[in-house]
């Protein structure tokens, strides 16, 4: 064999690993990723439960207008962190809160048709609600 024909057949095997580490760093955060869903269930699923159930009907409302009650007039997301401090949710987890977040400005846009909150103002994006 000549030199130049074993350098072209190293090459063509170095290329045939390189893709295989490709591939085998891609299935390995597949792996890592679905570890990651069973090993922490509570965390996973509290990301979602804001929204699926995790509320009586008109309790979220009713944390609100006592809040509001309470504390004079809020902004949605303080609201919604009062929420989920009543429920014992991490207030620091942002994927959460915006979740409660959500949650609480569609509650509201409900408690507000039926007078319950009165919008005050909006000030950078977020609504400014008082009792109603």
């Amino acid at each position: 064999m000549t030199p130049h024909l074993e350098a072209a057949e190293f090459l063509g095997q170095i290329k045939a690993y390189e893709a295989q580490i490709a591939a085998g760093k891609q299935d390995l955060a597949h792996v890592n990723a679905t570890v990651e869903l069973f090993a922490a269930p509570e965390r996973q699923r509290a990301r979602y439960i804001v929204s699926h159930g995790f509320y009586k009907n008109g309790a979220i409302a009713d944390i609100c207008v006592r809040h509001l009650g309470v504390d004079g007039d809020l902004t949605t997301r303080e609201l919604a962190e009062r929420v989920m401090a009543e429920r014992g949710l991490d207030i620091s987890d942002s994927a959460l809160r915006n979740s409660a977040v959500f949650k609480v400005v569609q509650v509201l846009r409900h408690a507000k048709r039926h007078k319950h909150v009165r919008m005050i103002e909006k000030r950078k994006g977020m609504c400014i609600l008082g009792v109603g």
